[in-house]
């Protein structure tokens, strides 16, 4: 049984008096208390003192250390979960279920970038999330950590140290963070959980990567590449779709041989440019999914002799900071980075307070800025 929203946690908490005023009462007409009763009050007392602060001893030594069956641990338990005051997950054991029972704030906010994303936290477009979350957490009296091992993502661990999370991460950690969400608030940033229960703050990749390509198509080219991200993400396919999307609404079709997938690196940026010009006809233009790729695409095509952007435009996405000091200086989507972490922090604190955020999701617009990397086609 979960209890995410406000209203969840207060009759959390109502379980917990119920539980004891039962308990006081039979005892008070010294009526007889089933031997499961006496555990469950044990267990409560326990979760309230501190005793029991996270995960409870196994099932057989509760029955040793109040010298009952194993099978009365069983009910107590069963029905403790029942109520919402314990919770299972499976193979590990049973948990307190709620951090809200006897809240202790940590003020301290986690920050998960996941160990997929290549050169992680100092990344350009990364280390600007970061700086800029970092900055909005102390104004608001709080601290960050960083996280990147997806072993830190075991609720287990780590929920203990912080009052709430930011996540980065791709799809495949999805169960990881459908079991965190059971013990915290969490906020997902650029991409959004399966089933979109959790709240979220993304950028709107297609129509940003829509009007760059049209932007180009407006330059006269017809013949544009795209590098892409890692396709498991929602970021990347939507700024595939994007680009595609536009070719289609002037009756261009996908060219599978436009398209190279890279990993966000500079250094597939630079062998999507040693692809490109090795083809027949190479494109007179490259849309990038960020900025770290155009850049390493810029590099090669200039290491062999090409000018940009006489002969080849460039436009990348997220305008990292070098991006308009490199030489030409680049064409690309500015990601509303401070907007996107006050945002973010903003939601996750509505949501440490007991505000019911499931379901919202906020969706942020990029801003084309035009530099010297595009040109129109002679």
């Amino acid at each position: 049984m979960e209890y995410d929203s406000k209203s969840g946690r207060l009759l959390l908490e109502l379980n917990i008096v119920i539980n004891e005023q039962y308990f006081m009462r039979e005892k008070f007409m010294n009526k007889s208390i089933p031997k499961y009763i006496n555990v469950k009050h044990k267990i409560i007392e326990g979760i309230k003192n501190g005793s029991i602060v996270d995960k409870l001893p196994g099932e057989r030594i509760l029955a040793q250390e109040y010298n009952v069956s194993y099978m009365t641990i069983r009910k107590a338990i069963t029905e403790l979960t029942e109520e919402g005051i314990l919770h299972k997950f499976t193979t590990k054991g049973t948990f307190v279920s709620n951090r809200k029972i006897s809240p202790k704030a940590t003020y301290n906010l986690g920050f998960f970038l996941d160990e997929e994303i290549k050169e992680g936290i100092s990344s350009p477009y990364y280390s600007l999330i970061f700086k800029a979350l970092e900055k909005t957490v102390k104004k608001n009296g709080y601290n960050m950590l960083l996280f990147s091992d997806s072993n830190d993502l075991n609720p287990l661990n780590n929920h203990k140290k912080i009052d709430g999370v930011i996540i980065c991460c791709f799809p495949r950690l999805e169960q990881k963070i459908q079991e965190i969400k059971k013990l915290l608030p969490i906020v997902l940033l650029d991409n959004l959980a399966k089933d979109k229960s959790i709240p979220s703050i993304t950028i709107d990749n297609f129509n940003s990567c829509y009007e760059s390509t049209n932007y180009l198509w407006s330059l006269g080219h017809r013949h544009i590449g795209f590098i892409s991200g890692l396709l498991d993400s929602d970021v990347c396919k939507e700024r595939l779709q994007g680009y595609v999307s536009a070719l289609n609404a002037y009756g261009m079709e996908e060219d599978a041989a436009m398209i190279f997938k890279g990993d966000y690196s500079y250094e597939s940026g630079s062998k999507a440019a040693e692809y490109f010009l090795s083809l027949p006809e190479p494109p007179t233009a490259i849309m990038c999914a960020n900025d770290s790729m155009a850049i390493g695409a810029m590099k090669v095509i200039q290491e062999n002799g090409l000018k940009i952007p006489d002969d080849i435009s460039i436009i990348g996405f997220d305008d990292i900071e070098i991006a308009s000091r490199i030489f030409p200086t680049l064409t690309t989507n500015a990601a509303p980075i401070t907007e996107m972490a006050e945002k973010s922090v903003s939601m996750l604190l509505s949501a440490i307070s007991g505000k019911d955020i499931d379901y919202e999701h906020i969706i942020m617009p990029a801003r084309l800025i035009t530099r010297e990397s595009c040109k129109r086609i002679r």
